[in-house]
C-alpha cells in the first residue's frame, strides 16, 4: 500500500512534492505542490519545489517566476536564491546568476550548493581559475 500525504497536511504535501522532483516526476510533484499552494499560497518551500518542478520540466522562466514569489516572501530564503542563480546561469545570465550566489553566500557562506553553482557560472564565461 503506498503511503500518501494528507491532502490538507501542507508539510507532508511538500515532502511528497520534493521527493517526486527528487526522483525527476516533474509533472507529479505539480499536482502535490498545487495541493499545498492552494491550502497556502505563500509558502515558501511550496513556492521552491514549484520552481525546482518547473525548471525540472525545462521551463526555466517559470520557474524564476516561482524563485521570485518565494523570494517576495522571504528574501533571504537560501533555497529560492540558489535555485534563482542556477535558473540564471541556464538561461546564459551570467551576471545575476553570480549576483544570486552571492547573495545566497552572504547568508551562508559555506553552503555548497551556492558555492557549486558560481563555480559553474565562472566555468560558463570561461573563468576555470575563479571556478
Amino acid at each position: 500500500m503506498a503511503i500518501t500525504p494528507a491532502d490538507n497536511n501542507i508539510i507532508d504535501l511538500n515532502n511528497k512534492s520534493k521527493a517526486l522532483n527528487d526522483e525527476g516526476n516533474y509533472t507529479q510533484a505539480l499536482k502535490y505542490v498545487d495541493k499545498a499552494l492552494a491550502i497556502q499560497p505563500n509558502n515558501i518551500d511550496a513556492l521552491v519545489n514549484k520552481g525546482v518542478a518547473f525548471n525540472g520540466l525545462g521551463n526555466t522562466k517559470e520557474a524564476i517566476n516561482y524563485y521570485d514569489k518565494a523570494l517576495d516572501v522571504d528574501p533571504n530564503n537560501v533555497n529560492a536564491l540558489n535555485d534563482k542563480g542556477s535558473s540564471l546561469n541556464k538561461l546564459g545570465n551570467y551576471t545575476d546568476a553570480i549576483k544570486y550566489c552571492d547573495k545566497a553566500l552572504a547568508i551562508d557562506p559555506n553552503n555548497t550548493y551556492a558555492l557549486d553553482n558560481k563555480g559553474g557560472v565562472f566555468f560558463h564565461i570561461g573563468n576555470y581559475t575563479e571556478a
